[in-house]
């Protein structure tokens, strides 16, 4: 049992007034001193007094030694839980023992008494004494309280000197005559006053031959610290001279190839922040201008299907059909770029990649049959590979592949002529396609370096840099990588590979296509957008399936049909003069037109982040221009089929009655 137990115990019995138990457990406190006093033998007595001072026990080495007086217990008692302090003189002054005291304190701070440890000075004194400092000289110990262990007397006029010690408070003072010390000292003088003269010749002739040896390499050493201040980290000095210049050298060198690397490291992360930075103000022009050029792709998409749909000639209707492709590719090229502003949408199904291939030949036909000249060599695989993912954006990386290699092979023609070889395979879960050439091939350090934004070996105003870099994140968006297998004057291979499309991927595609709707006839919608020849479209095509359509062609004219009249269904573009759609939503909202209206937005900013917030935050349905005229018409059915009896009729102004 410790200490600290048996004295709560002890005080415990004593409260409750268990004075057998409180007998017993004092006596336990007294085995414990016993033991501790018989285990360190520098101690002299250990007792423990109560918090009135009074002993409790106390056990000791020998009889006669002097107790711990009531002063000394005062000050203890005042000491915090856990302090001790030394009391090295009783009431007669110096002692033979001195003793350590701490209080012992309940949990809430009271004195319950003072355990104070004798320490046996006897010994300490004896070795204090032993210690001869000159004939008269002495060692003492000057304790806490300013007084000496020894008691020596005060010797005015002698040399002394102090030492603390690092585990007590005390100061260890040695004194000594000063004639025992500056005698030999004035020998030692003289004799060195003599070695000194004696060695001053020697000394010179040394300096001289040391200087020859050291100028010249610390010179040579200061020149290349200059050079290397003035920006030249290509200097290194010589190693050579003494040991230590040579070390010197050695350290001087490395620090220099440090500093060249650290200005290699940082002119490359320089580089990236460009870059960096190049990237953030494409996407935020991109984005921009993504909004302004899906409009009129909207409106070109919606016209060219209704010229399509009025009887045009089979050629004419052909062509149209070509310029309705087109559109939609200048769409998803511009969805590519803004992969690098933020993530696009992308509409995952089947793709042929055969037909990819072919796709991307015919759009470069043109130049490479004409302008550059190229054999083109088709090894597209009998069962045709299918890969998951966006057909458009497959034929835009392919066509950026082709590209590449028709620059690589202008740049040195090969002798057999200009070969471009596209290949189609399937394995191990993957569909690829591999555009080979047999250009110059790449260097194998630059293998994957030609992936990185804006790096190029093309010459200078012959290339941004972008589009290996595309054409990679639109392969690993999808799942698939683009991978490089090149050598110098062998020409390069890239190999494009997609996740096969899987065996029950047909029932999916599916669920891509609109479902097919019934014209809802006789609804009311309002048709708002600030693109005056997409709106007209929309308009007609909902008259077409015999709805009462107003049109308003900004977001003021919207919200003021919107407060004067009930609608069924509100078609509205996001982004708008006056009042923005986000208002108009908010509008209906407010003055509870939901679920009997409802509302359809068409907007060209789908990329735009608050755009994707606002309709992921309400659920609002949503096409992003350009969109298929059925699409278009399917989704207004569904929703005016999802409405109750229809909006009153009520008279409109010729003016506001707005016809295409």
């Amino acid at each position: 049992m410790s200490y600290y137990l048996c004295v709560y115990q002890y005080y415990k019995d004593l409260r409750y007034g268990l004075l057998d138990e409180a007998a017993a457990y004092r006596r336990r406190l007294r085995r414990y001193l016993d033991r501790f006093l018989a285990r360190d033998r520098d101690y002299a007595s250990v007792e423990f007094l109560d918090g009135s001072g009074r002993p409790v026990c106390r056990s000791q080495a020998a009889s006669g030694l002097p107790p711990f007086t009531a002063r000394d217990f005062s000050q203890a008692a005042r000491l915090p839980a856990g302090g001790w302090r030394a009391f090295p003189e009783g009431e007669g002054g110096p002692q033979p023992i001195l003793y350590f005291a701490g209080p012992a304190r309940d949990k809430t701070g009271r004195l319950e008494g003072v355990l104070a440890l004798g320490y046996d000075l006897t010994r300490l004194r004896r070795q204090l004494a032993s210690v001869a400092v000159g004939q008269d000289g002495a060692v003492d110990l000057r304790l806490e309280d300013g007084s000496t262990l020894r008691g020596l007397p005060s010797r005015e006029g002698w040399l002394s000197a102090e030492g603390a010690l690092s585990s007590r408070p005390w100061t260890v003072v040695v004194t000594a005559r000063p004639d025992e010390f500056l005698g030999p000292l004035r020998r030692v003088r003289r004799a060195a006053i003599a070695l000194a003269l004696a060695g001053l010749a020697a000394l010179v002739g040394m300096l001289l031959f040391v200087l020859r040896s050291m100028v010249r390499p610390i010179a040579e050493l200061g020149a290349a610290a200059r050079r290397i201040g003035e920006g030249d980290l290509s200097q290194r000095v010589r190693l050579s001279g003494a040991e230590e210049l040579e070390t010197l050298a050695r350290s001087f060198n490395e620090m220099a190839l440090r500093l060249e690397d650290t200005r290699r490291e940082t002119q490359r992360l320089q580089a990236q922040l460009v870059q960096s930075e190049k990237l953030s103000a494409i996407g935020q022009l991109i984005s921009a201008v993504a909004h302004e050029l899906n409009n009129p792709l909207a409106a070109v998409s919606s016209y060219v299907q209704l010229a399509r749909l009025d009887g045009c000639p089979p050629q004419v209707k052909e062509d149209l059909k070509r310029v309705y492709d087109n559109v939609f590719r200048c769409r998803k090229v511009v969805d590519g770029l803004l992969i690098f502003a933020r993530k696009s949408r992308s509409e995952r199904k089947r793709v042929d990649l055969n037909l990819a291939a072919k796709a991307a030949l015919e759009l470069l036909d043109y130049r490479l049959a004409k302008t550059e000249g190229v054999r083109v060599v088709q090894e597209l695989c009998p069962e045709a590979p299918d890969a998951m993912g966006d057909f458009h954006q497959v034929v835009q990386v392919l066509v950026n592949l082709i590209v590449n290699a028709c620059d690589a092979m202008s740049s040195s023609t090969p002798a057999a002529g200009k070969v471009l070889v596209l290949r189609t395979g399937a394995s191990a879960g993957a569909a690829t396609v591999e555009v080979e050439d047999n250009g110059p091939g790449i260097a194998t350090e630059l293998s994957e370096r030609v992936f990185e934004p804006f790096f190029t070996t093309k010459d200078p105003g012959h290339g941004t840099g972008l589009g290996l870099s595309i054409c990679r994140q639109i392969a690993r968006d999808h799942g698939g990588d683009v991978l490089l297998r090149s050598a110098p004057a062998r020409g390069s291979v890239f190999v494009l590979s997609l996740p096969s499309a899987p065996a029950c991927a047909d029932a999916a595609d599916e669920g891509i296509f609109w479902r097919t709707y019934k014209a809802v006839p006789a609804r009311r919608v309002l048709v708002a957008d600030d693109e005056r020849d997409l709106a007209d479209a929309m308009a007609r095509l909902l008259r077409e399936d015999g709805d009462d359509v107003l049109v308003a062609y900004h977001g003021g004219e919207a919200k003021r049909l919107l407060e004067s009249g009930r609608f069924d269904l509100v078609v509205s573009d996001i982004e708008m003069e006056h009042v923005k759609g986000t208002e108009l939503y908010a509008l209906l909202a407010a003055s509870g037109a939901f679920p009997a209206c409802k509302i359809l937005f068409v907007t060209g900013d789908i990329l735009n982040p608050k755009v994707l917030g606002f309709l992921s935050r309400t659920g609002a349905d949503y096409l992003a221009k350009p969109f298929d005229n059925e699409e278009f018409r399917q989704a207004a059915r569904r929703l005016l089929a999802a409405t109750g009896q229809p909006a009153a009729q009520e008279p409109e102004s010729q003016a506001a009655r707005q016809q295409p």
